[in-house]
């Protein structure tokens, strides 16, 4: 079974080792967000990817089930307003159909539990045409991340997101990104 990150190390989300190995400017031009876009960041911690998501796009919705990153990320968020912090499990997202534009999954999607059922809300909650950015860890060993075990392949997140194609694809030392649209 996926293990969660821990709350109590919610630091090391922001810590230089990440702003190193994933920065997230770089992760956030990958994505190619339009300013009028609603996201939602599945997972979202602390708000690394969140907060400065939320500058060049119209709305985030910030998820976690753990209220104390949902805590931090507002200390986080320098008082932008078009962040929305939603408690909730990735598999039973609050979100209403077709409702965002791109949903963003960045090193979570090997903490869930129940990847069909998120898969089936991911899929209720975009809008058609809809985006999902993937991040994670490849199986194998990296400076970061967790057991390798625990890791999905890049063709295997793919996989997961049938109906998506790939409009991006990048596979660095430490990590990957995928970016897929919906028809």
């Amino acid at each position: 079974m996926p293990h969660r990150f821990p709350g109590a190390e919610r630091t090391r989300l922001r810590d230089e080792q990440r702003m190193a190995i994933q920065p997230a400017g770089e992760l956030i031009g990958r994505m190619s967000p339009r300013p009028d876009e609603i996201c939602a960041d599945l997972g979202s911690g602390t708000g690394y990817i969140a907060v400065p998501l939320a500058r060049p796009t119209s709305k985030v919705i910030a998820l976690d089930v753990q209220r104390e990153m949902l805590e931090a990320l507002l200390d986080h968020a320098d008082g932008q307003e078009n962040i929305e912090p939603v408690i909730a499990d990735v598999a039973r997202l609050p979100l209403a159909d077709a409702s965002v534009d791109r949903v963003v999954l960045v090193n979570v999607l090997h903490e869930v539990e129940n990847a069909e059922r998120m898969i089936d809300c991911v899929n209720k909650a975009l809008k058609p045409g809809g985006r999902i950015s993937v991040v994670d860890f490849p199986r194998r060993p990296t400076a970061m991340g967790p057991p390798v075990e625990e890791r999905i392949e890049p063709d295997d997140a793919v996989g997961m997101f049938p109906g998506f194609r790939v409009v991006g694809r990048w596979e660095l030392t430490e990590y990957y990104q995928i970016e897929l649209k919906g028809a």
